[in-house]
């Protein structure tokens, strides 16, 4: 049995168009970035009103004393 070519075409496609199509992917995209960039401004607001509980500027954190030894490469 051979298909139409309307039964090919994913369903998106066929129900808003090539540029409406489109238009979603990329809207979603733009969102998706905005979203990252809204949660990285939240943790850094939090971050800074930390108070003295807060890590100091010269505090060490994550990997500061890290040390790559030969023998486990």
């Amino acid at each position: 049995m051979r298909l139409g070519g309307e039964e090919q075409i994913p369903w998106m496609l066929a129900k808003f168009g090539l540029l409406g199509t489109t238009s979603l992917v990329l809207t979603s995209l733009v969102l998706m970035t905005l979203a990252g960039w809204g949660l990285a401004w939240v943790v850094w607001l939090v971050r800074s009103r930390g108070g003295e509980d807060a890590e100091a500027p010269g505090a060490s954190s994550g990997l500061a004393g890290f040390t790559w030894r030969e023998d486990e490469s």
